[in-house]
């Protein structure tokens, strides 16, 4: 293990300064057009990120906001991100991607980053309802005071998502869970069981990451999955923005959900080490929380999957640029000294 460590130590430096000395290495040129001087990356280097990938190590993620792709501001690109980036929820993107974007996909897809859609999936249909239509009910099929109706619908909105995936090779979905309607309702959990469920048998056809993100403290969104849902997904992501910068309270967190399914053998253990703890990026003041989350370890001894940031896009500017996600790469997957 002790090897291991070092190993992902050593692999992290090394892609750190070696992508920091592609970016910055126009620099030392004085003339004017050097500006636009690139130094491919290397076959060994392509090697090292990939077995970087494979290797035992805790993820960084990010909400990706104001996509443009391929031609636009690195800022806005998703190969603008630092390559050890694993993967990024693309918010509010939900299918219709543009050339730009999908030669930007397939580009980061292709060093080893994956890219899930994400968008809050509150009500049937939600953002994949087709311009006209005006009866959005019809147009899924359910009714009122049929429940079969609304169990068949949510399987119907899953494959609509599922479809956009396989036409556009996007790498899955992270569902947000912050709102209630007529598939994420308490009262009836059964449909949000059924929209998981058809979500998760499509995406295992081809490998595809089901997510579900859910604000730190929210519990009953959390409650509203079955055992079953909960071990089938990939990672759960917490918006933990207002308690990142505690490490108290984040430990707090996690064991608030203890309570809920005592009897699942193994279950919140399970559900920590899938857990993605982030920060939001949108206002500068908030950012130095993010380094709270970098040295976090929980005190009960269970490691969780890693960290990221809401508009991870937002941390671009610097030299070099996303200063505060190539730290947290870094330093969260440095041993902790004794």
């Amino acid at each position: 293990m002790k090897k291991n460590n070092k190993c992902i130590y050593i692999g992290l430096t090394t892609l750190f300064f070696l992508q920091t000395f592609l970016m910055t290495s126009c620099e030392k040129w004085t003339d004017a057009q050097a500006k636009d001087f690139f130094v491919a990356p290397t076959e060994q280097y392509r090697k090292n990120l990939k077995e970087y990938f494979e290797s035992p190590h805790k993820v960084m993620f990010g909400w990706f906001g104001n996509w443009v792709g391929k031609g636009g501001s690195m800022q806005y690109s998703l190969m603008g991100l630092p390559d050890s980036v694993d993967f990024v929820s693309l918010w509010l993107q939900m299918g219709k991607l543009t050339p730009a974007q999908q030669e930007d996909l397939k580009e980061f897809q292709e060093k080893g980053s994956r890219a899930v859609y994400c968008f809050t999936s509150n009500d049937i249909g939600k953002f994949c309802t087709p311009e006209g239509v005006t009866d959005v009910a019809e147009f899924w099929g359910y009714k009122d005071q049929k429940e079969e109706s609304y169990i068949q619908a949510s399987k119907k909105y899953a494959m609509a998502i599922a479809d956009s995936c396989e036409k556009y090779n996007v790498d899955g979905f992270d569902i947000d869970m912050e709102l209630t309607g007529t598939l994420i309702n308490f009262s009836r959990p059964e449909r949000l069981d059924a929209f998981m469920t058809t979500l998760r048998e499509e995406f295992d056809k081809k490998g595809r990451m089901l997510i579900a993100d859910i604000p730190a403290g929210w519990n009953q969104y959390y409650q509203i999955f079955t055992p079953k849902v909960l071990r089938s997904l990939d990672y759960i992501i917490w918006q933990s923005y207002d308690i990142c910068g505690s490490h108290g309270s984040l430990d707090n967190m996690f064991l608030s959900l203890k309570r809920y399914y005592p009897k699942e053998e193994g279950l919140w253990e399970e559900v920590v080490k899938k857990s993605i703890l982030t920060a939001t990026f949108e206002r500068a003041i908030d950012k130095p929380k993010f380094k709270g989350l970098q040295t976090y370890r929980p005190s009960f001894g269970i490691e969780h999957a890693g960290i990221g940031a809401y508009h991870i896009e937002y941390d671009y500017p610097g030299n070099p640029d996303y200063p505060y996600v190539r730290e947290g790469i870094l330093i969260q997957n440095t041993k902790p000294k004794k």
